[in-house]
């Protein structure tokens, strides 16, 4: 893949109506930072992205601010759960199709633990924060595959 997006969900409520994790919502400003990073993404995203969203609502939420771009297809899946592991998460999108632009959007800490492992940095040393957009691309180096930082862009106010 040359380009890998993981976007952090943005802000949610501390807890749901119905108690399960999975269904926080988010609050204000998680919707405003939602629709910044949004507006960032559509001036840049290429046309052939690939969106995967965490099943769980905040995610789903925050992708959704999205919808100014056209056509985009987002695939909910299970393996950005909340339950999911970071050894998942890889082997899922490490077999994704390489010619497409890949966007994830999910939760810390397997968002950090996934940039961690493609940097090959240790696992502790990747904060992702909440809202945040941290934009990867691989390359190959003496036919070695490498993934470099390209951006990072926050919800600054």
């Amino acid at each position: 893949m040359a380009n890998l997006i993981l976007w952090r969900h943005a802000e949610a409520e501390a807890e749901s109506a119905s108690g399960k994790d999975s269904d926080r919502v988010l609050t204000k400003r998680g919707r405003k930072d939602a629709a910044r990073m949004a507006k960032w993404l559509n001036r840049y995203l290429p046309a052939e992205t690939v969106v995967f969203s965490s099943p769980a609502r905040r995610c789903l939420e925050t992708v959704s601010a999205l919808h100014d771009l056209n056509p985009l297809d987002i695939k909910v899946a299970e393996f950005l759960s909340i339950d999911s592991s970071v050894e998942r998460i890889a082997k899922e999108v490490t077999t994704a199709d390489s010619s497409k632009t890949i966007l994830i959007v999910g939760h810390q800490p397997n968002l950090g633990l996934l940039i961690a492992r493609l940097l090959g940095m240790p696992q502790s040393a990747c904060v992702v924060k909440k809202g945040s957009v941290w934009w990867l691309r691989q390359r190959f180096v003496y036919g070695v595959e490498q993934y470099y930082i390209y951006a990072v862009q926050q919800p600054i106010y």
